[in-house]
């Protein structure tokens, strides 16, 4: 079961649309910082589709799957899948708990997706990070952070590109290598890469839904 997970968590960073270049936090407007991260606040759901792909670095293993993710007001769904093989996992979280079903849909309970995880495969991965992480949203406390910056006919915009934080006792370095523009109105980003001592973790969305 436990490789059958590893395919669960994936995600392969190849090339995106070019995205300005980082620069420091004192080099960005404060009301641009704020301006993006009202408009990831606004939020209420929204569904990705993408490739995820864990690498292992402790054992030097690497998986990738297909991720399809469902985020609606207190409710998470995320259904890993392999298009000739179908649904391989799905992993649910809801204010009473988390759901891992297995690729025979045998169903198993914990009060939250991280420690149902780790309760069933020895793994800490942040999940709770990836929900802020994968639509840019910066979480409270992070340390070095830059930006880029985007002029848009509503005002300067500037969605985070990397900076560090602490999540599942390990620290992790987040990167945001690329966006695009969902629905005329919101940049999301579309390259993804977090790292830790432990894992690194890469995720190239192929997809956004408002």
């Amino acid at each position: 079961m436990k490789v059958r997970f590893l395919l669960l968590f994936a995600v392969f960073l190849s090339g995106c649309a070019t995205a300005p270049p980082p620069v420091s936090e004192d080099a960005v407007a404060p009301a641009a910082i704020a301006r993006h991260q009202q408009h990831l606040a606004q939020l209420e759901q929204w569904q990705l589709q993408a490739h995820i792909a864990l690498f292992n670095l402790t054992n030097d293993e690497r998986d990738a799957v297909y991720l399809e993710w469902r985020q609606r007001p207190q409710q998470m769904q995320l259904r890993f899948y392999h298009p000739l093989k179908g649904t391989l996992a799905r992993l649910e979280q809801t204010p009473l708990g988390a759901t891992y079903y297995d690729e025979d849909d045998q169903a198993y309970y914990g009060s939250d997706a991280e420690q149902l995880v780790h309760r069933l495969f020895g793994y800490q991965l942040p999940l709770d990070l990836l929900q802020q992480v994968v639509i840019g949203q910066q979480p409270k406390l992070v340390s070095a952070p830059s930006y880029r910056n985007f002029s848009t006919s509503n005002g300067d915009l500037a969605p985070l590109a990397s900076y560090h934080t602490k999540a599942s006792e390990q620290q992790w370095h987040v990167q945001l290598n690329a966006y695009e523009v969902v629905n005329s109105k919101v940049y999301l980003p579309t390259a993804i890469a977090l790292e830790s001592a432990l894992w690194r973790i890469k995720m190239r969305v192929r997809k956004w839904q408002l």
